[in-house]
């Protein structure tokens, strides 16, 4: 029964595995009822940019309470659950759109607040909330988002929008267990009619799906409903979001964004195939996805309804008591020793005190490789895994391996105690480079550069280190989204704004080219 395609399953577990922990969720629920909205949204990775006085300028006092109202219900850690994410076996969000938070009605000229998504799927992890105007929107990707996915007040309709009843959701009991083979489809109408619906998706039956959620998809072909070599789209709620946003921009068409591709006129919701080249053509957009990659995480034993964001959890399961997640102590770098294949015999290689060390080769040996290598020499062994691990020009054990893959991953969710921690314990190596060449210095565009950049820049990491590819830090942070902040202390550190990778491009070139995503003048004009 399951619609969504199984080898995209460990991908939205290790995504659901990386949301803000508990205690982050906790401390914004706090933060957001205290009043302290900003606060909420800084626990919740994002970046706030809204001046609420000069909304009141521009729009007047009742629109900016309105905005403000909406700020203060805005719940961020529930938004990072529903927002889209890139494809292809990552976890990070998906870059270059935005999730705008529309008014009921109106929307075509009051103010909006617009969450904006990274930059670049290797870029920050972060978001940004700001405020906008339709006519701003222009050129730009974004989708209206529902309001159970950001707002605290209407939390609750999520389980009526994902096809649930009083009784219980879709595939699960009412306490969260899946529902067995022999009871789909019995029971309350609801739920059942909403599993007949997941079988048709299942069975490829995607007309009969979309024709049961109220959408005309008579003329459509099934290509639109589908995007290739992906999970079916489902239809669910799809029209009445379509509806929403169609009222709150004074419109009678909009589009699907990111799962089926269609234009859907809302007086009788009939579908026609969208056409991807002229998307700005319909600009009001809704998002669609596969059936909800929770219901099916948990109906496949991968997730627990205690592990759901707690405004989902009662949305879903309302007064139901689950049990609490054990608790685990905080988890800290590891620096683990590989066994190498070195001159006929086993040798041990590991990280301590910082550096990585050959264990069976004393200084003279490794004076001696290092000539060798200077004249043009070729390393095996335990030297050859050192080149690697300080280049990234090499394959390394995969005890290393996974280190250094725990250390990028860690840094790009921001988790800048655990990088720290590490650091200061010598079990994290301040040197290493990842397969891409790129070193601690290029992944500090992912964490608190006021924490970091200084601990690096004394580890003694040059500032224009350069990847396989001839990037510096510099040229990284201009490309991805990184924060200016950094960018300014890059410079007053010494960094190059015109040196250039291996294709001829560099940092001060690329901000004046693609200056449209903030504001560089500080660094084009160099």
């Amino acid at each position: 029964m399951l619609t969504v395609l199984r080898r995209d399953l460990p991908q939205w577990q290790r995504i659901r595995a990386e949301a803000l922990p508990m205690h982050a969720v906790e401390a914004a629920a706090t933060a957001r009822a205290a009043g302290d909205w900003r606060r909420a949204a800084e626990i919740a990775r994002t970046d706030v940019d809204v001046d609420l006085d000069d909304v009141r300028r521009r729009f007047g006092d009742r629109a900016a309470l309105a905005v403000e109202d909406d700020l203060r219900h805005l719940c961020l850690d529930l938004l990072w659950w529903h927002l889209p994410r890139h494809q292809g076996g990552m976890t990070t969000l998906q870059a270059r759109v935005s999730a705008i938070l529309a008014p009921a009605a109106g929307a075509d000229s009051a103010p909006l607040v617009k969450v904006r998504l990274p930059k670049s799927p290797t870029g920050p992890q972060r978001l940004q909330v700001s405020v906008t105007t339709m006519a701003e929107l222009a050129d730009e990707r974004w989708y209206v988002a529902p309001r159970y996915t950001w707002d605290v007040r209407e939390a609750k309709t999520l389980r009526a929008a994902w096809g649930g009843s009083d009784e219980r959701m879709p595939l699960l009991t009412r306490d969260g267990r899946p529902l067995p083979p022999e009871q789909l489809g019995v029971g309350d109408d609801r739920a059942a009619a909403t599993e007949r619906l997941y079988r048709q998706l299942a069975e490829g039956d995607l007309i009969g799906a979309w024709q049961a959620c109220g959408v005309d998809v008579s003329d459509v072909e099934t290509e639109s409903l589908q995007r290739k070599a992906a999970s079916p789209t489902c239809p669910i709620g799809v029209a009445d979001q379509a509806r929403a946003a169609a009222r709150a921009f004074g419109v009678e068409q909009v589009n699907t964004l990111y799962g089926a591709t269609l234009d859907l006129t809302v007086d009788g919701m009939t579908a026609k195939a969208a056409d991807l080249s002229e998307y700005l053509e319909v600009p009001v957009r809704v998002a669609t996805a596969p059936v909800p990659i929770d219901l099916v995480l948990i109906a496949a034993g991968r997730q627990r309804p205690a592990d759901l964001h707690p405004l989902m959890r009662e949305a879903l399961f309302p007064g139901v008591a689950f049990p609490s997640a054990p608790v685990v102590s905080r988890p800290r770098a590891e620096a683990r020793p590989a066994r190498v294949r070195c001159q006929g015999v086993w040798h041990r290689v590991g990280v301590v005190d910082g550096a990585l060390r050959l264990h069976d080769h004393d200084d003279t040996e490794q004076l001696r490789e290092r000539a060798l290598r200077s004249l043009g020499g070729q390393s095996s062994g335990c030297f050859a895994v050192q080149q690697g691990w300080t280049t990234g020009a090499a394959r390394v054990p995969w005890a290393l391996e996974a280190q250094r893959r725990a250390i990028s991953h860690r840094m790009l969710h921001g988790d800048i105690d655990w990088l720290l921690d590490g650091l200061d314990r010598g079990a994290i190596d301040p040197q290493m480079r990842d397969y891409h060449g790129w070193s601690l210095l290029h992944m500090a565009m992912w964490v608190d550069v006021e924490k970091v950049l200084p601990v690096l820049l004394d580890a003694g990491l040059p500032v224009d280190t350069r990847d396989r590819a001839g990037r510096t830090p510099l040229y990284l942070a201009v490309m991805n989204g990184g924060s200016p902040e950094l960018m300014r202390r890059l410079l007053a550190a010494g960094a190059d704004p015109r040196a250039e990778t291996l294709h001829g491009a560099y940092p001060s070139y690329v901000a004046r080219s693609r200056n449209g995503w903030q504001n560089l003048d500080f660094l084009a004009k160099l």
